[in-house]
């Protein structure tokens, strides 16, 4: 009984009634209708005194369908005034950025709380590993619309002849758009940048291939939609949101490009509205009419040509504007936008944005500050969490005239952020998983030097591209619907539509793979264990014990039982053995005569079981 109690706690237990697969069985995996064993890992966690229901979240206090919550999380916005150590550091850094480097986190820890936030908001362009997605794939300027091998074409448009429409390139270049976009990511500083990009991106998303599919030069469409958000994302949220409205991706995939005056299309209005700045819950603040004035309204506005020369120009046609008189309900304070007719109806599009956001500016900003806080905190927003999160913040994101940067900043200062019951409890993201063991293992993915590199580097990043897409339902520009990903918004499960029986074998497989290594682009894909751990004295790496805590508090997001660090460090970095000594000869042995292979491989089998122990733990998968 002792060593029961002794063993780490289950952390991911068994979803009731969790819907299993019935499809065919596969080889190497569970019959049909039989729960997955490596599954269960992974499931509804239970940690400490908190406990959640399956119900549906309803923020309303008091009100039906709350989750269950034992021991309330009580904590709010004041700043947070707690320790400082490494576990409230690596919080920071997984949930804001991606992964932990050894630079950063020390980088991180000679800060105070509010300065290491202040640091990780600080902005800048793109600059690695290119400020733009490049031509990687055509030697010629006549295949690649005139842009040399290795130039941008971000500011090209192809020149789409009668009878010669050349797709293929459009294709290429969004490819170079996505596969570059990974690049961002693994190659990201300490900072806010991307992570706030993905954000916006499924927060208002287009679909890259549904764009591509409906019109000709997607790439740069979409290459320019991205830098929008990229560019404002820590911007107005108002001035986004109406930016994104004349976009020429979103006027191709929510229709308004094919708005007419008599038949306005209601798509982009709607989801608008119900989407992306009144949402639907815990009540609808908008009526059908409500959708049929705003497409009024948004009506006329359109690129007039997609094979033009760059950039696109999208405007205020008349000739589609809708000439009536646009009533809006009581929602709205029953607001009247008279017709306005010839160039003048472009003015009816402030008019019905300022009226959104004065008539209905609490439950905008407390949508928004919901969308933000199961991006960034955590899931389940109960009647604590609204009162004492939500609501305040969305005050402040008002009294900043919708400013977001003052707003993120509140939020991860925030006793909240760093509550003890919102630390290791977030499933991570396909992107996050990838991403964040390539940075914090240091895994190399710069393609080697040579006449192929800026290929050979494409394809790398494009390789984790489809790896995500395929197997781990996360490929970047491709939501599978314009509500983004259902981990981020789809009660009651929420993260753990990250993890099925399918995707965590696949999950499983690409750590073993990374242990393994394996090549593409040219290049070796591989965990490089003992040059990991020799990023550290050499006095630290001969102690089992400080190397079993390195390796913890860079891989996991919470410490894990002192038991069970030692039955880990026994069965791994000792080889099965009782005493340090084991690991510390080991260790001075291949430090003292490296080229020895017999010490060489000892040393690497030992760290990669360490690896391999940690990184296949359901506590991995955490953040």
């Amino acid at each position: 009984m002792q060593d029961e109690k002794l063993k780490r706690k289950d952390f991911l237990k068994n979803i009731a009634g969790l819907a299993v697969d019935t499809t065919v069985g596969t080889p190497g995996e569970p019959p049909p209708n039989e729960p997955d064993p490596l599954f269960k890992k992974y499931a509804r966690k239970t940690l400490g005194p908190r406990r959640y229901s399956l119900q549906i979240e309803n923020p309303n206090p008091g009100g039906p369908g709350m989750y269950e919550r034992v021991g309330n999380v009580t904590s709010g916005l004041n700043p947070y005034a707690g320790a400082w150590t490494v576990w409230e550091a690596t919080h920071l850094l997984r949930r804001v950025g991606f992964g932990i480097k050894k630079a950063e986190l020390e980088a991180m820890l000679a800060l105070t709380p509010s300065a290491a936030v202040d640091a990780m908001l600080t902005l800048s362009a793109p600059s690695n590993p290119s400020p733009t997605p490049l031509n990687h794939y055509q030697a010629t300027a006549v295949d690649s619309g005139g842009i040399l091998l290795g130039n941008s074409w971000t500011s090209n448009n192809l020149a789409y002849l009668t009878g010669s429409n050349d797709d293929t390139v459009n294709s290429y270049r969004q490819n170079s758009l996505v596969d570059w976009s990974w690049g961002l990511c693994i190659n990201e500083n300490t900072t806010i940048r991307e992570k706030m990009t993905k954000f916006w991106y499924h927060f208002i998303p287009v679909n890259f291939d549904d764009v591509r599919s409906l019109q000709n030069n997607s790439a740069t469409m979409c290459h320019d939609y991205m830098n929008l958000l990229r560019s404002n994302a820590l911007g107005n949220f108002k001035t986004l949101i109406k930016s994104i409205a004349k976009m020429p991706a979103m006027l191709i995939y929510l229709g308004n490009q094919s708005s007419t005056a008599t038949v306005p299309n209601e798509n982009f209005a709607r989801e608008l509205m119900e989407l992306f700045t009144l949402g639907k819950v815990p009540t609808q603040n908008y009526t059908e009419p409500d959708v049929i004035a705003a497409s009024r309204v948004l009506s006329g506005w359109r690129c007039p040509s997609f094979i033009t020369a760059y950039p696109f120009a999208p405007g205020f046609n008349s000739a589609y504007h809708n000439q009536t008189n646009k009533v809006f309900s009581s929602f709205f304070g029953t607001t009247t936008i008279n017709n306005q007719t010839g160039a003048n109806g472009a003015n009816e599009f402030d008019i019905f944005f300022d009226m959104l956001f004065t008539q209905q500016q609490d439950t905008i900003a407390r949508y928004v500050c919901r969308r933000l806080y199961r991006y960034f905190v955590y899931y389940d927003i109960d009647a604590n969490v609204e009162a004492n999160v939500i609501v305040p913040l969305a005050a402040f994101l008002v009294s900043n005239n919708w400013e977001m940067a003052p707003v993120v900043n509140k939020l991860f200062k925030s006793e909240h952020f760093f509550d003890a019951a919102n630390k290791g409890v977030m499933i991570k993201s396909p992107l996050d998983f990838i991403t964040g063991t390539l940075r914090t293992l240091n895994i190399n993915t710069t393609a080697a030097a040579g006449a192929t590199q800026l290929a050979n580097q494409y394809t790398i990043w494009h390789y984790f591209q489809n790896y995500a897409n395929t197997y781990l339902e996360q490929g970047y520009g491709l939501v599978p619907n314009v509500s983004g990903w259902k981990a981020y918004y789809q009660g009651p499960m929420y993260y753990q539509n990250w993890i099925n029986s399918y995707s965590i074998q696949k999950r499983a497989g690409l750590i073993t793979s990374f242990i393994n290594g394996f090549t593409t682009g040219s290049t070796s894909i591989k965990i490089d264990a003992i040059a990991f751990v020799q990023q550290w004295p050499n006095a630290t790496i001969q102690d089992p014990d400080l190397l079993m805590d390195i390796f913890i508090q860079y891989l996991l997001p919470v410490d894990l039982p002192a038991q069970y660090k030692t039955d880990t460090k026994v069965q791994t970095l000792l080889g099965g053995q009782v005493t340090n000594s084991y690991w510390t000869t080991a260790w001075n042995n291949y430090t003292g005569t490296p080229t020895n292979t017999s010490y060489l491989n000892i040393v690497k089998t030992r760290l990669n079981s360490l690896l391999t122990t940690l990184l296949q733990l359901a506590e991995y998968q955490l953040m």
